[in-house]
């Protein structure tokens, strides 16, 4: 199973010369998991993910995170896809 797990921080800086200025940084990884894969085991990953986000933007105003995993029904079946 294939998952791909997004990280963003983004939020208000001060830029001499600027009214207003704004910072983001996005980063994104996949994986490639085993069906028996736990929770806890994904939650590091994300955990992973956020730390290197924060690493290159100190206290933003916000830091998010998402984690896809992309799947279809055929013939009665879940089919993940990747």
């Amino acid at each position: 199973m294939k998952i791909e797990i997004e990280v963003s921080a983004f939020g208000g800086i001060e830029v001499h010369g600027t009214e207003d200025a704004y910072k983001a940084i996005e980063l994104m990884r996949v994986h490639k998991l085993y069906k028996d894969t736990t929770l806890g085991e994904v939650e590091n990953l994300l955990s992973t993910l956020f730390q290197e986000v924060e690493n290159g933007y100190n206290n933003p105003e916000q830091c998010v995170g998402k984690i896809t995993i992309r799947a279809k029904k055929e013939d009665g079946e879940i089919v993940f896809l990747g």
